[in-house]
């Protein structure tokens, strides 16, 4: 959205739409399987106490419920419940892009275009000529984390190197006065907010969250809003508590590599103390190749979040369009500010470039 619009809410875009997209190696797509070390991502974090992880568990049904026409699901939707777009490879991950989201341009905003309608309702057209950009959804883990870092833990620590011509800004929601660390633009810094529109924009479901005048109310036969806040604050709180992928083993080696390379300089390991997100939460100017035609608050058309590599194991599709099928692939699509890391690993001895691979694959 431009940031003199006062509509604020994350679209879809963010969403199955979150969290994120894309500097030095891209965010994931599809499903694989993980190595036999690895354990499964998708339990709570063991922070919590007893009444939030109740909550999350009331979340988590949420998440997985299927709602129907009669409870307000539609008219125009992309599926009828959250985890059909976050279940791989399991509850609150990702999909690929038979998932995809669909955003458009639209008199200077940004808005989300539901690709499905109830019997009766025609699917939402996108506006003729308009710039149109499709997102897989994101995984969800650790989200909890990104939420509760200050802004100054990401304003302040933006990937920034004047020889590798990297300069990371941190994206600003002024609706919300606040850094932006979700959606694949970093288009927001609230999961509530995030959810509340989500729960609108792919399942057809209004409810008192959103805080976008264009979504908060429908036209189907159920009375508006049709969910009510605990709703959104149950699936929030569940989102919060979804444990960040586990660590990965020490490799010397390749984070070694990783960082002389330049990979670290928008991946950060430690995005903040305690938080391995491998990513500055930042957006880094990609070059023509990514530009999407939809500006985002100070993101431009070609920058783009620098996607969290965590969880890098469980995927083998890269970028917010799936357009990477290998990691060799995802690192030689880099562009813009990227540019010259990319010629720095294209530089390495092949041997040293499959170790950094190879280790990429753990996170």
């Amino acid at each position: 959205m431009s940031a003199a619009k006062p509509a604020d809410s994350i679209r879809r875009a963010g969403w199955a739409t979150a969290l994120a997209l894309l500097t030095l190696l891209g965010a994931s797509g599809c499903s694989k399987a993980a190595p036999a070390t690895s354990e499964l991502p998708g339990g709570t974090r063991a922070d919590l106490n007893a009444e939030q992880k109740a909550q999350a568990d009331r979340g988590k049904g949420l998440f997985l419920k299927a709602f129907s026409a009669d409870e307000g699901m539609g008219p125009h939707f992309n599926e009828p419940s959250c985890g059909a777009c976050h279940g791989l490879p399991t509850p609150g991950g990702h999909a690929g892009m038979d998932k995809a989201a669909r955003n458009a341009m639209d008199r200077g905003d940004i808005d989300g275009y539901p690709q499905k309608a109830l019997a009766g309702f025609a699917v939402l057209q996108t506006p003729p000529g308009a710039a149109v950009s499709r997102h897989r959804p994101p995984p969800l883990y650790g989200l909890g984390l990104l939420q509760d870092l200050p802004d100054a833990a990401i304003a302040d620590h933006c990937g920034i190197n004047p020889a590798l011509g990297i300069a990371g800004i941190a994206n600003v929601n002024p609706g919300e006065k606040a850094v932006g660390r979700f959606g694949y633009k970093a288009h927001t810094s609230s999961l509530r907010n995030f959810i509340a529109n989500a729960l609108n924009l792919e399942m057809g479901l209004t409810n008192p969250a959103e805080r976008d005048p264009r979504h908060q109310a429908d036209s189907d036969a159920v009375a508006d809003p049709e969910m009510p806040t605990s709703t959104v604050d149950d699936l929030t709180a569940y989102v919060y508590a979804l444990a960040p992928p586990s660590p990965p083993a020490k490799h010397p080696q390749a984070e070694r590599l990783f960082a002389d390379v330049g990979c670290a300089t928008c991946h950060r390991p430690q995005t903040a103390p305690g938080v391995a997100a491998f990513s500055d939460l930042c957006v880094h100017d990609l070059g023509a190749g990514f530009d999407n035609g939809l500006p985002d608050f100070k993101a431009s058309r070609s920058h783009w979040r620098t996607a969290p590599l965590w969880g890098l194991r469980w995927r083998d599709k890269y970028f917010h369009d799936d357009r990477a099928t290998s990691l060799q692939d995802a690192v030689a699509r880099h562009d813009g500010e990227a540019a010259k890391v990319r010629q720095r690993f294209a530089a390495l001895p092949s041997a040293d470039q499959q170790t950094l691979l190879a280790w990429l694959k753990t996170l």
